[in-house]
């Protein structure tokens, strides 16, 4: 027999019971609830009853969490050498990005996480999850030991892409902290062999000072059928606000400037569940409209500090005449007029034409149907989570073993790390994800308007045409004088 209470007895009755568990303890809890697990079913009960906002749309599965990262070394004696060193400092590591690879056969999947060097204790900027959740050395630990001493290896990796042709793109910043102790370089792995096959290092006339190359976003075009030679990567450099473009096929590189590669100062403050920093960083994220034979390919991006989305076509970014001028024509690019409600971190777009993006404010993974108006009345929540999708720095779609997308999500307590009050008592880290048809399954983003093709709203604002315009370079209004 049921027996139904009051609405005030049963928030009594949760208080009672919530009062006896640590407020950490109570996160872990709600976690754990989300995946269904059945022993917390009385606290789930007093939870959805007593708890504002826990009953918010999350579609997204919790593969991994972390307090703190663990990492395995080749030896003790390797581990104790890098404590000495202060290569390794327990607790000072922040994951940021994700990538998987599934492979066929017997082969286990692979993740793989980055682990950049933009503070000291990091041992390895990139390597895999094992099945206790500890991060191996990708290719092996001697890529990642050298901190700064050989530039051979690996120094600060941010973000990570896995294309169609089975490669590893690793973009290496080369950066400790702000020192510049190696030349950026862009690595590419054959995931079968796990071997290095291309290596790229920029040209010093390609960067700054303050240069951080840190998304790495891949376009292959086939000439035909198996063809990965005519391979371009767009690399954003989020603080000296450019896009390094690659050409692989000829190994030359070049770097295009525009405003719209800048962050907005009015942007430049962040709060997430009530802690605020200041951070202004301009083009980080980054993402792909989907391949299309004999067309062109658009890439959407947008700075940090910023609540705007831009599109450019590809064709603009591929003209080699900016080894002689860095700057691209000021219309060449298009800002959407409409913005989101809060800043939003990494991007990515699935082969539909959806593009699914975290806000910040509230914590949440969004997706929007790229036929559809840039506009939050077509922002749709794939899922919403205050604790565990603070700050989704990692999000890329990956196709598994029977050619089912995926979704793949890394978030961290981002803001915590920031103020300095990260805290190994409580989870800060998480990898989420999801298959594509079960997210979309009652999602209004899987429906074009109209019978509109994904990308059919670029089109409509592609005005430019090769984007290059040679013009000086002024400075101030004291330069037209």
């Amino acid at each position: 027999m049921v027996t139904m209470v009051s609405f005030f007895e049963r928030e009594e009755y949760c208080g009672v019971i919530l009062s006896q568990y640590d407020p950490h303890l109570l996160d872990t809890f709600k976690l754990e609830m989300s995946q269904g697990i059945e022993r917390f079913f009385l606290l789930s009960y007093c939870l959805a009853c007593c708890w504002p906002g826990l009953g918010a749309k999350n579609d997204l599965r919790v593969v991994r969490q972390w307090a703190e990262l663990d990492f395995v070394f080749p030896s003790e004696e390797a581990k104790q050498i890098a404590i000495q060193k202060r290569y390794y400092v327990p607790g000072n590591s922040v994951p940021i990005d994700v990538d998987v690879h599934h492979r066929q056969g017997p082969y286990p999947s692979r993740i793989f996480v980055t682990n950049p060097r933009f503070d000291e204790g990091r041992p390895i900027t990139l390597g895999t999850v094992d099945d206790t959740g500890r991060i191996v050395a990708y290719p092996d630990y001697s890529w990642h030991d050298n901190q700064g001493s050989n530039c051979g290896g690996m120094t600060s990796v941010f973000r990570v892409a896995i294309d169609e042709c089975q490669r590893l793109w690793v973009m290496d910043a080369g950066k400790i902290g702000d020192k510049q102790v190696c030349p950026p370089q862009l690595l590419a792995f054959d995931l079968a062999t796990d071997r290095l096959i291309y290596r790229h290092v920029v040209n010093s006339s390609n960067y700054l000072e303050q240069s951080l190359y840190v998304t790495p976003i891949v376009d292959v075009r086939p000439r035909g059928p198996g063809d990965c030679a005519n391979t371009y990567v767009y690399v954003a450099d989020v603080s000296a606000y450019s896009i390094l473009v690659v050409d692989v096929m000829r190994d030359q590189s070049w770097r295009t400037t525009h405003r719209l590669f800048y962050p907005f100062p009015s942007r430049g403050t962040f709060t997430i569940d009530g802690e605020s920093f200041d951070l202004m960083d301009g083009i980080l994220g980054m993402a792909l409209s989907p391949y299309h034979h004999g067309r062109d390919r658009f890439l959407y991006f947008h700075s940090l500090a910023a609540t705007t989305e831009n599109v450019v076509n590809t064709r603009i970014l591929r003209n080699n005449s900016y080894l002689q001028d860095a700057n691209i024509d000021p219309d060449a690019i298009y800002v959407f007029p409409k913005e989101r409600p809060s800043q939003s971190a990494a991007e990515a777009i699935d082969q539909n034409g959806v593009m699914y993006f975290g806000l910040m404010d509230p914590p949440s993974i969004q997706c929007w149907n790229t036929a559809t108006e840039f506009s939050p009345r077509n922002f749709h929540t794939v899922a919403a989570n205050q604790e565990t999708l603070q700050f989704a720095s990692g999000v890329k779609i990956v196709k598994n073993a029977k050619e089912e997308q995926e979704l793949w999500v890394l978030t961290s307590s981002f803001q915590r790390v920031m103020t300095g009050s990260l805290s190994p008592d409580r989870m800060n880290f998480r990898i989420h994800a999801e298959k594509i048809p079960v997210i979309l399954a009652n999602s209004p983003c899987k429906n074009s308007p109209n019978g509109q093709k994904p990308g059919y709203h670029v089109n409509l604002v592609d005005r430019s045409s090769d984007g290059h315009k040679y013009r000086p370079t002024r400075y101030g209004s004291a330069s037209y004088l």
